[in-house]
């Protein structure tokens, strides 16, 4: 669990603590990473999100997170084209990003089920300077509690 929570607080907090082997970036810029949103494969959480950071057509390192501040490294099963698609090719506009936030609030309203969504990040500058690491991931994230549900 230890290891779960340090990873969460790299993710959540700047990215920079994760070792320099799972993040491919130049100064302020953000690494290149798909993430993927969709229904919960655990009964007590609505949705999950898997986070892949990706070196060139690879993806170095894998993370699931069912809230926001527990994420859990994961062997990594995305298709080759899914992972050639975002490492060389479109960037998901921070519009894209921001639809859907509204979109999956209105889903959850409803109480209807997530629609599995995917977002490939790269080349974001001021990633940390300008807040953007913020700007971008938290929309993603939102709608999902900030931890696990103590028993």
């Amino acid at each position: 669990m230890l290891k779960h929570c340090l990873i969460s607080a790299s993710i959540l907090m700047g990215l920079s603590a994760l070792p320099t082997t799972a993040i491919a970036q130049s100064g302020d810029t953000s690494p290149v990473l798909l993430l993927e949103s969709g229904p919960s494969d655990n009964p007590e959480y609505r949705r999950m999100v898997f986070v892949k950071y990706l070196v060139g057509d690879r993806v170095n390192v894998a993370y699931k997170a069912y809230n926001r501040s527990e994420f859990i490294q994961v062997p990594d099963t995305t298709p080759g084209e899914m992972i050639r698609d975002c490492a060389f090719g479109k960037t998901t506009s921070f519009s894209d990003i921001r639809a859907f936030e509204r979109a999956d609030a209105r889903l959850a309203r409803n109480g209807q089920a997530p629609k599995i969504t995917r977002f490939c990040i790269k080349g974001v500058s001021g990633w940390e300077s300008q807040g953007n690491r913020k700007k971008y991931l938290d929309p993603i994230f939102n709608g999902m509690p900030y931890a696990a549900t103590l028993k």
